[in-house]
């Protein structure tokens, strides 16, 4: 399933890609225009906005409720939207959205802290902004998060 979040969940679209979710962070204030995206890329619409009204029928909006991202996660799971696939856990750069490469060790010299390079054994880069990822204790942080939304 692939999102698209107003701006008014911005936090919350940072998390979903966490989990492995495609999910457009729509920064304009265009309804119409975000409705337009969503169609063209089969997209829900995540929103918090309660004026927005699908014009279709094969519109697909999920209106939010909470104010805070975990409860936000939680409504989520609890509205049957989103699930734990493990496999897709920390696929997508969190800025950009795009799947990220594996790539071997030594590209990643001199591109993160030393002590990172010498402590990881796999890196993973961003193909568009290039930002460079590791299983570190931020990944752990994130996991322990994910083992209390999922249960």
């Amino acid at each position: 399933m692939k999102f698209i979040v107003d701006r008014m969940l911005g936090r919350l679209a940072k998390e979903l890609r966490m989990l492995g979710y495609d999910t457009v962070f729509y920064r304009g204030d265009n309804a119409y225009q975000m409705i337009k995206l969503a169609r063209e890329e089969d997209r829900v619409i995540l929103t918090r906005n309660t004026k927005l009204i699908p014009k279709r029928s094969e519109d697909r909006l999920v209106r939010i409720m909470e104010d805070k991202t975990p409860l936000q996660l939680k409504e989520l799971i609890q509205k049957k939207v989103i699930s734990l696939y493990e496999e897709n856990l920390f696929s997508r750069c969190l800025l950009c959205n795009i799947l990220l490469d594996k790539i071997p060790r030594e590209e990643a010299k001199g591109k993160v802290p030393d002590f990172i390079f010498y402590q990881q054994k796999e890196f993973s880069r961003c193909p568009r902004c290039l930002r460079i990822y590791w299983r570190g204790s931020h990944q752990e942080n994130m996991q322990k998060k994910v083992k209390e939304l999922f249960g």
